[in-house]
């Protein structure tokens, strides 16, 4: 049983470095700036959903007698149905739902054959405009079998800019978006260009990662084969995924983890030599931080690394290129940066993850030879243990890992030698581990991530060519989806 659910996201995000000086800020669309057209212009579909989903983050009311900026800050566009649609495609004007079904700008489509950054519009295109016109915007399908799609729109006083998910058939009233759905048909803006960047395989370990914000929605990270940072999102118990990778920016990045405070998630890389840097989300208010930022601390020589929070202070760990297990801190809307690495303990470690239950982070490594350790953290008291301690199970061989935590359970998968995904267990305050692994399945698996929604665990991991691939386990029904399942949008060799 599967609960992933296909969904539409937020692709728009904001993000402001709480403890350190941030300069300037960029949307995540599918495409690595803003502002890559010009009013009027050709414009890539990433860019349309991008500017979409700026107003969408930004909650900009329904009204057309006023006007609001685009993303870029410099033009503005009128607060209605039909001046949303022109924002989004970067037109010279406001048009209406007459207007913008006109040969000049817009070409018909059969609405079977929408794309995201299409149109759906309900305007006869006659000359005079429908006193029930309406226009909202494509942005994918979800179930195209069925005719189901997610789509953005501005539509009224009352609900003001807003995602929904419908079918071309409209709802149990024969509406979309309040409209008759037989009245609709598909317009796609002239200079429309289609995306054909996508991202190519992860080689390194430990080169995915994800987070998730508290509207439910998971942020899915992974370098691409140019070295710089791809980003995806999946609204679970929403309108699911995306459906398109966002390039960032970064170069050479070779190992990636995130965890979230508060809605910011703080994402932290590996660099080409060793130095770990950081860029941040933040989901309140639309905008990632422009460039990377070095950890303060001087580190180099990083092979791995991994980070957890409690409260509102992260914890980030690297083995250092001795095999150690070095660590640092940061107190976000507080003290920053701690500025100095700590040397623990460890060698011959390879990879890490961590997980929080409690003011407990808990670590994982893999040693040398594939066998998984643990050692915690205990932030009430102030102290690490003593050591590493072999997880139970036997365990040896293993390439990759991965924790997430469900109430005071911990659930930790490794890739085995056999590059199929395993699982064991940890009640922290009760039962302690299960003492064994389970195999699940797959294979010529290279990396893996995890994070949670609800008592949903939700997996990520990269096949041998490079796609990216999710199965989930309900802790609420103890059920495991059955297989894997591609992430959209195009991840591959």
């Amino acid at each position: 049983m599967s609960v992933v659910k296909s969904s539409f996201t937020r692709t728009a995000l904001v993000a402001a470095l709480a403890v350190s000086t941030a300069s300037g800020a960029m949307v995540l669309g599918t495409s690595s700036a803003h502002a890559a057209s010009s009013v009027g212009g050709s414009i890539n579909t990433s860019e349309v959903m991008s500017r979409a989903n700026d107003w969408l983050a930004r909650d900009i009311p329904y009204n057309q007698g006023s006007y609001a900026t685009d993303v870029t800050g410099t033009k503005s566009y009128r607060q209605d149905c039909s001046g949303f649609v022109s924002m989004a495609w970067h037109l010279s004007n406001s048009e209406n739902t007459d207007s913008l079904d006109n040969r000049a700008l817009t070409t018909r489509v059969a609405l079977s054959d929408l794309k995201p950054g299409d149109a759906l519009d309900n305007d006869p295109g006659d000359g005079s405009i429908k006193g029930s016109g309406h226009i909202i915007l494509f942005d994918h399908w979800v179930n195209k079998a069925a005719g189901q799609f997610a789509y953005i729109d501005e539509v009224n006083p009352t609900l003001n800019v807003r995602a929904g998910v419908t079918y071309l058939t409209g709802d149990r009233n024969g509406n979309i978006a309040g409209h008759p759905a037989s009245e609709y048909f598909g317009l796609r803006y002239n200079k429309l260009v289609a995306d054909t960047q996508n991202p190519a395989p992860v080689s390194a370990p430990g080169a995915i990662t994800a987070a998730v914000t508290s509207d439910n929605t998971a942020h899915v990270g992974i370098v691409g084969s140019d070295g710089s940072l791809w980003s995806t999102d999946a609204a679970y118990g929403g309108t699911g995924w995306s459906g398109n990778w966002g390039k960032l920016d970064g170069s050479a990045l070779k190992a990636l983890t995130s965890v979230t405070v508060g809605d910011v998630v703080h994402v932290y890389a590996l660099g080409s030599t060793g130095k770990v840097f950081t860029k941040d989300a933040d989901y309140n208010t639309g905008y990632w931080t422009t460039g990377w930022a070095e950890v303060p601390g001087g580190a180099t020589g990083a092979q791995a690394l991994t980070a957890s929070a409690t409260g509102n202070t992260v914890h980030l760990q690297t083995v250092g290129s001795d095999g150690a297990l070095y660590t640092t801190d940061a107190n976000y809307g507080g003290t920053g940066w701690s500025g100095a690495w700590t040397k623990l303990d460890g060698s011959g470690l390879k990879a890490l993850t961590s997980a929080t239950v409690g003011n407990v982070v808990h670590v994982y490594a893999l040693g040398s030879t594939g066998k998984v350790f643990t050692k915690d953290a205990d932030y009430n008291t102030g102290q690490w243990t003593t050591g590493w301690t072999e997880v139970p199970g036997g365990a040896t061989g293993a390439q990759a890992l991965t924790a997430s935590a469900t109430g005071n359970t911990v659930h930790l998968q490794t890739i085995g030698s056999d590059g199929a995904l395993y699982t064991t267990d940890a009640a922290y305050g009760g039962t302690g581990w299960s003492n064994n692994w389970t195999k699940l399945d797959g294979s010529g698996l290279k990396a893996v991530t995890s994070t949670v929604t609800g008592n949903t665990m939700h997996i990520y991991a990269i096949g041998s060519t490079g796609k990216v691939f999710t199965k989930d386990a309900d802790y609420n029904t103890g059920q495991w989806s059955t297989g894997w399942t591609e992430v959209p949008g195009g991840a591959q060799a």
